[in-house]
């Protein structure tokens, strides 16, 4: 069967075939951050046979998802696609290059999840699947999220998911067998070097957080990857909640792929960019002594579930736990210098409620899904090198909060005329002027504590 075949037949299926069979019930759906005025923008060509087909449910004919990967996603509560899978996977599943932008929480892993799940063949024991990511912990939590989601279908065809951790060590030309396979570029890279992860049978290469990926320090490692690739079939698939121009570029210049007119693009445009459920506030302090001080009286009066508080670099994390826990608070930190089994830990022991305060660098700014997190403190401004704002990583720190329609909470802290200019910065470079909502110096702590609870 040629494409226009394929294609004209999964948008015949799509219109009309009765639903597969699964023997399971149906949950409560998952509680995503989709919004009524959420608009759908395709990007691809209007004379595309794809253009705007979407899905109303995962048991579509025109998906086929096999019944062991359905009992999957219903036991995870997945029962309606989210806007973004609606429109991504009839694209994904008929072998397109996507670049698709959709904001924290919608379901994103999903769609790239159940790509390479579907993508892979299990007699074949080598990597066909590759999924890079900015930090250990989304490698570790896509990975997680890949075993949950393909339980029954991965149990049923004896595939293996392999999530890549820094520290461990790979003999020389010891061949990796595991079909999907995540991880951070670097170690990627050197594996790659070391002809343990053979590259030959990839099938599907994914970005997740991709403007990340490419803009920041593994930029280089991640288009050097993408290019070993050689696959004239390779999908690629770069998935983020914010896109810059480079990012754009970086794609439609791949070469071997089709070019230009083999991308399909697929944008969720969100009225206003922010969860609404999150309420966004600022309390002044007056210099950085009066900031540790209201911070320590904030958390020791504030009745939340679990709080991250953000801070610009390592040495900070390190300062700001330790005097802390001298004034009797109990926190843990996580930060990139960290030894791994020591994130490994502080993380699993947040996600378990074991600990209730994380104070954290950017490491955890984006991507991470911790539902219990009611309050996101920014005790530091996110800064670019040279002072300027940064309202992206501001966007992905307020979403670690109000996760999957849940309400939650983003205090700024501001120590000084120079913070407070970042934080005006970002209103405006958002058009949202007035948003952030100040906490008057006079407001008594009692009302400073009920402000600050999830009701």
């Amino acid at each position: 069967m040629d494409g226009g075949t394929a294609v004209a037949a999964l948008t015949e299926a799509m219109a009309g075939a009765e639903p597969t069979e699964v023997e399971v019930d149906e949950p409560e759906q998952q509680r995503l951050e989709d919004k009524e005025d959420d608009e759908v923008i395709d990007g691809t060509s209007q004379t595309d046979a794809l253009h705007s087909v979407t899905i109303n449910k995962f048991d579509d004919p025109g998906l086929g998802l096999p019944p062991s990967l359905l009992k999957g996603l219903y036991e995870m509560k997945f029962v309606r696609p989210s806007r973004i899978q609606a429109i991504s996977l009839p694209k994904i599943w008929n072998g397109r290059n996507l670049l698709a932008q959709s904001h924290n929480g919608t379901g994103k892993t999903a769609c790239f999840v159940l790509g390479m799940l579907r993508i892979c063949e299990p007699g074949l024991k080598k990597p066909q699947a590759l999924c890079l990511c900015p930090t250990r912990e989304l490698a570790q939590q896509i990975a997680s999220e890949t075993l949950k989601m393909g339980k029954y279908m991965l149990e049923e065809s004896g595939m293996t998911v392999k999530c890549i951790l820094r520290e461990e060590r790979h003999e020389r030309g010891a061949a990796m067998t595991d079909q999907i396979v995540i991880g951070t570029a670097g170690k990627i890279s050197s594996l790659i070097g070391i002809k343990v992860l053979d590259t030959s049978a990839i099938k599907v290469f994914v970005l997740d957080e991709a403007d990340e990926m490419l803009m920041t320090s593994q930029g280089d490692n991640t288009k050097r990857i993408r290019k070993m690739l050689r696959s004239p079939n390779l999908q690629t698939l770069f998935f983020s909640a914010t896109w810059k121009e480079e990012t754009v570029k970086f794609a439609r210049s791949l070469s071997g792929i089709g070019g230009d007119a083999s991308w399909a693009t697929v944008t969720i445009k969100r009225k206003y960019i922010f969860n609404d459920q999150v309420s966004q506030l600022y309390l002044r302090a007056q210099g950085k002594k009066d900031k540790e001080d209201r911070l320590g009286d904030l958390l020791a009066s504030i009745d939340a579930g679990q709080v991250i508080i953000f801070v610009h670099t390592r040495e900070a994390v390190d300062t700001l736990t330790r005097k802390l826990t001298e004034n009797g608070h109990t926190v843990s930190s996580l930060h990139g210098r960290m030894e791994e089994k020591n994130r490994d830990k502080v993380l699993k022991d947040f996600h378990q409620s074991v600990s209730r305060i994380l104070i954290t660098t950017n490491v955890l700014s984006r991507g991470i899904d911790v539902p219990a997190v009611t309050l996101v403190i920014q005790y530091d401004m996110p800064v670019m090198k040279g002072g300027m704002c940064d309202p992206e990583t501001y966007l992905h720190r307020v979403g670690r909060t109000g996760r999957f329609g849940r309400k939650g909470i983003a205090l700024n802290m501001i120590g000084d005329d120079k913070e407070m200019k970042v934080l005006k910065q970002i209103e405006t470079y958002y058009d949202r002027v007035g948003l952030i909502k100040e906490i008057p110096p006079t407001t008594d702590p009692e009302a400073v504590t009920e402000l600050l609870t999830v009701k």
